[in-house]
């Protein structure tokens, strides 16, 4: 069992909504005008988009109760996936595709160089020549570190009728690597319905861009958000888009 298996029951719920990314991933797997590979695909949220838009898209996850939701999801819109278990950094579909995404900050999941560098040359390996990554994370910024770890966060969400509130604790666990642990509580009233923890490891823009250059890539831009708009503050989103 994954440790991301334990995500899989509250996952549509905490982000199911999210749409900020949607439209974005879409548009560029439409101008691929080829086969597409969503690394770190989840339960669908951006997926099942891809694939109801009739494009001929694959998808890989570690977690097997991610994928069975999707499946599930994907069965009861009549639409057939072409998704796998599989690790971001050891894959081999025997397939090569014109576009890999990894959405939703998925890379900063790899707590090591060797596991960046790992993803990295996997996805290069899957690419046909003139294939692009795309693939987005926050830039590290010093005052919600200031802000946040240490510190409890608190938000209300609401679904089906019924009223959660999400609490969030972040901490350092490598504070030279810069790896933090963030650990999650949703509560309903007076008790914890779910916990579950994520640990990232923060990536600033120079440090991936030796990264790339070290898998092997050679050409990248890198825009600030979703509307492909200049990358000039650390408070906007690193949208990248590598070619092969």
């Amino acid at each position: 069992m994954s440790e991301y298996d334990v995500w899989a029951e509250v996952y549509d719920l905490l982000y199911g909504d999210y749409r900020d990314d949607v439209e974005f991933y879409k548009n560029e797997a439409v101008k691929a005008g080829g086969k597409v590979l969503e690394v770190g695909c989840g339960t669908g949220r951006i997926y099942l988009e891809l694939l109801r838009e009739g494009l001929d898209i694959y998808g890989i996850d570690i977690s097997p109760m991610m994928l069975k939701i999707l499946r599930e999801k994907a069965e009861s819109m009549g639409l057939t996936p072409k998704v796998y278990l599989a690790d971001m950094r050891r894959f081999e579909l025997g397939e090569r595709f014109k576009l890999i995404i990894i959405p939703f900050r998925t890379f900063l999941h790899n707590l090591t160089v060797k596991d960046q560098l790992d993803t990295l040359m996997c996805c290069r390996r899957h690419l046909l020549r003139g294939g692009k990554l795309i693939l987005n994370f926050f830039n590290p910024d010093p005052w919600k570190m200031v802000e946040y770890i240490g510190k409890e966060q608190s938000e209300i969400i609401e679904s089906r009728g019924e009223k959660y509130r999400l609490v969030k604790r972040s901490r350092f666990i490598d504070e030279v690597d810069q790896i933090v642990e963030v650990a999650y509580e949703l509560r309903r009233g007076d008790y914890v319905v779910w916990r579950g923890s994520i640990k990232v490891k923060y990536v600033y823009k120079r440090e991936f861009e030796l990264l790339l250059r070290l898998a092997g890539f050679r050409r990248w831009r890198v825009y600030g958000g979703f509307n492909y708009e200049p990358l000039k503050s650390y408070k906007q989103e690193m949208v990248w888009i590598i070619e092969k």
